[in-house]
């Protein structure tokens, strides 16, 4: 009787022993979790670069390592709202907490408070201007926007006439960069004036409004930049209105699925963009390479992206050069 029950306990422990190899290797991969602020939820833009940053926690999770993503913020874009959410997710002991900044210095008490407690800290799309800020992902150079914007919409107007600029909010650190550059295009362009800078937010019914009002006010305006995936086809939906389709040219940076309709009208001719998804993946990656200690090399070959460069003195990496979106590829589904 004795060796029959000695049996069965060794089968039983042998059992256990077995489960418990699958359960140990799990128990010890490493879990490193990312979280990012957008300046608001609940538009195109930012979703694709959540399902980009969803993209790389799937592909990136493997080999000990799994990945996870935290996509969370206001849904009105507002340097407190976003503090708010930043504060909470220091405090809730995540590896790593990034932004699209609102503002380029609002939050450096906040990044010096994180990075004190041990957790990376990064921005993505706008960025923010603090030296412990550790990471800057950067969707293209300020520099090759601002001057596409102004030479696709010099393209458009023949080099003349009244133009306008409407941004989203004030202080927001990759809007402002990209007008200083768009100024400094300008000067290639003596025939185009520029007559008006105006704030919309990031809402296309305040774009449209504002678009409207500056239609009126200058009945020699000929161009209209939207400096926000918002912002353009707010602008475009007031020309529209106006009944100057083909009179007031818009343009802008915006993404294929807000602008489609008008692109196919005919109200817009072209727009500058990049993929956000592939930022949002980029940016995964980069922040992934930092939790694991891996320095970055001049270029790097990210998998699924290929060649990216990496700016050391200003931590920065580069997604690539803008992208213009017109009839040819206005079905890019982000």
């Amino acid at each position: 009787m004795v060796g029959p029950k000695r049996s069965k306990v060794h089968k039983v422990l042998a059992l256990a022993a077995s489960l418990a190899i699958p359960l140990a290797l799990t128990a010890s991969a490493k879990t490193f979790t990312i979280a990012f602020v957008p300046k608001l939820v609940g538009i195109p833009y930012f979703t694709a670069m959540d399902q980009g940053m969803m993209r790389a926690a799937k592909a990136f999770s493997k080999g000990g390592v799994n990945l996870k993503i935290i996509y969370e913020g206001p849904t009105t874009a507002s340097v407190s709202g976003q503090d708010r959410f930043v504060q909470a997710l220091v405090n809730q002991g995540v590896n790593a907490i990034g932004v699209s900044a609102n503002s380029p210095t609002a939050l450096c008490p906040l990044v010096d408070k994180a990075v004190k407690k041990g957790l990376v800290f990064y921005s993505s799309d706008s960025q923010v201007s603090c030296a412990s800020n550790e990471l800057q992902v950067v969707q293209a150079s300020p520099k090759g926007l601002g001057y596409a914007a102004i030479d696709v919409l010099a393209k458009d107007l023949g080099g003349k006439g009244e133009i306008a600029f409407i941004s989203a909010g004030p202080t927001a650190t990759n809007l402002n960069q990209w007008m200083a550059y768009m100024k400094q295009r300008l000067k290639k362009y003596p025939g185009m004036k520029l007559v008006s800078v105006q704030y919309a937010g990031e809402s296309v019914s305040q774009a449209t409004t504002i678009a409207s009002q500056l239609i009126s006010a200058y009945p020699n305006l000929r161009g209209i930049v939207g400096v926000a995936s918002t912002i353009v086809p707010g602008a475009a939906q007031a020309v529209l209105e106006a009944g100057m389709k083909g009179k007031i040219a818009v343009t802008g940076f915006t993404d294929p699925n807000s602008i489609r309709p008008y692109v196919k009208d005919g109200v817009v001719k072209q727009v500058i963009l990049w993929n956000p998804t592939n930022l949002g993946y980029l940016t995964a990656w980069g922040v992934l390479q930092m939790l694991e200690h891996k320095a970055f090399k001049a270029v790097n070959n990210v998998p699924g992206l290929g060649k990216v460069q990496y700016f050391a003195k200003s931590k920065e990496l580069l997604l690539g050069a803008p992208m213009v979106i017109d009839r040819s590829n206005i079905d890019l589904n982000f």
